[in-house]
């Protein structure tokens, strides 16, 4: 194996989530890895994408259309309790976890660094009161003196009910995102509320932000594209729809192989092409090479996303919004803040071992240990 390009870059520790210096190396077969050393835990490496080449085209250090949609959003979690059990969830939800008050949730909102505020979960539907919380959010004052923005991001399920749309539209929702996914991705029952949710979005004046869909296969890209196709002809324009790799954070799962944002690019163009679709790279949107942003159909925002995980995050790219209040009081990069919770749940935060687990030399300083729920 033979270095063709490296450059160094900072990451974490894959064990113990301690900050690190690291290097992107550009190797002979063509792939593009994250090798980095611990102290603690020692020489470690993980590909970040099978196509160094488009890795390297990825590259956008510079501010674009991108930075106008999120830089301005913080996400906050307002429940763990979720309706359905997706097979890559983040979050892991627990329905036997008590929801935060909603005193707590709008304290927070209240502090948020940016304008607009977006409550996700697990499932922020399942409270019953989300739309007092909402009503509550947009009733407070940012900095510049005008009022919050707020918006949900949901698996669109209690959607179906164009009554309960109208009733959080009437409490002040700003926007809609929704984690849409696939038919086989779900049972019948649920995939058929959630496409009637997809009609009724057809209907709704509330505006649109992200539309979501986790792709397993190339088949499932296929359905994806047409279902965009007829969202778009149907008058369903978010500010972009997203195609996303499955999550390695928070719950396991069986998988063939990790899918890089070169794969969804690749699986794109080619169902594109044999559609009639026109799919092209977006010449200032997106961000860095987990997150590239297309042009669908002439007209159509489509974010490319590859999570990445504690092995393989670049962390010199985690400078974009969405923000996210996830870990106590701390504010930082969705992702980043979904990695390091999901450390702390497995018993590390930044290097040190808070829950009990194998030897480290932090153990013998355990002398209080933080209990978090799984």
């Amino acid at each position: 194996m033979n270095i063709i390009k490296k450059y160094n870059t900072t990451c974490l520790c894959g064990i113990c989530y301690r900050d690190l210096l690291g290097e992107i190396q550009y190797r002979d077969d063509g792939t593009a890895y994250l090798t980095k050393t611990c102290p603690d835990h020692g020489y470690q490496e993980a590909m970040v994408e099978k196509e160094y080449e488009f890795w390297n085209s990825c590259v956008q250090r510079d501010p674009n259309k991108t930075y106008e949609n999120y830089n301005s959003l913080t996400i906050i979690e307002v429940t763990d309790r979720c309706n359905v059990e997706c097979e890559h969830c983040y979050h892991i939800p627990d329905n036997n976890i008590e929801d935060k008050s909603i005193d707590w949730i709008i304290k927070l909102a209240d502090i948020c660094p940016t304008k607009d505020v977006c409550l996700m979960g697990a499932e922020p539907t399942i409270r019953e009161d989300l739309p007092e919380i909402i009503r509550r959010i947009t009733n407070l004052r940012y900095s510049d003196g005008s009022f919050r923005t707020c918006s949900i991001y949901t698996n669109g399920i209690k959607l179906q009910n164009e009554d309960y749309i109208r009733t959080l539209e009437d409490s002040g929702l700003t926007s809609i995102c929704m984690s849409i996914h696939t038919p086989d991705y779900h049972n019948d029952k649920i995939w058929k509320n959630i496409d009637k949710t997809l009609h009724n979005l057809t209907k709704t004046n509330i505006y649109l932000g992200q539309l979501s869909f986790t792709i397993q296969h190339k088949d499932h890209m296929r359905f994806v594209l047409d279902k965009i196709h007829w969202l778009i002809n149907n008058g369903v324009r978010p500010m972009d729809f997203c195609i996303r790799s499955p999550s390695e954070i928070g719950l396991e799962y069986k998988s063939d192989g990790e899918i890089f944002a070169s794969d969804l690019v690749k699986w794109c163009k080619e169902i594109s092409e044999e559609r009639g679709y026109t799919f092209e790279r977006h010449p200032n949107y997106g961000s860095n090479p987990y997150h590239i942003g297309h042009i669908f159909e002439g007209v159509q925002n489509i974010q490319i996303i590859h999570w990445a995980n504690v092995k393989t995050v670049d962390t010199s790219y985690m400078y974009m919004g969405p923000y996210a209040i996830f870990m106590p009081n701390t504010f930082g990069t969705f992702l980043i803040q979904a990695i390091m919770r999901d450390g702390l749940r497995k018993g590390w935060y930044q290097g040190h071992r808070v829950l009990p687990g194998p030897h480290t030399r932090t153990e013998r300083n355990q002398s209080s240990i933080i209990k978090f729920n799984k």
